[in-house]
């Protein structure tokens, strides 16, 4: 249980994060993250790239190895690529409400 003193603390905090517009729209754009096809394409490239490298690996050779692991980076470029023209942001929230 908290104090009355760290009750009125935690009060103030919240009261300041809910007048930070900056951070209540941050929030809200990581809360609204959806899979889309491309994560799903990542993560299935990933998947069989490291299947791949554990394959390559147990039978020795190298250049399956190799590929498999150039096929890890692949998975992470697709992951995190950004399009040129994104689309527009979300509306902002007006701190004064």
């Amino acid at each position: 249980m908290l104090s009355e003193s760290e009750q009125k603390r935690l009060a103030d905090i919240e009261a300041a994060l809910r007048s930070d517009a900056r951070f209540v729209n941050g929030f809200n754009r990581a809360m609204t993250r959806r899979i889309t096809p491309r994560r799903v394409t990542a993560v299935v490239i990933a998947v069989a790239a490291i299947v791949g490298v554990i394959i390559g690996l147990a039978a020795g050779t190298v250049f399956w190895t190799v590929l498999a692991i150039c096929a890890v980076g692949v998975a992470g470029g697709v992951w995190t690529y950004r399009p040129a023209h994104p689309e527009p942001p979300a509306p902002s929230i007006d701190p004064e409400l």
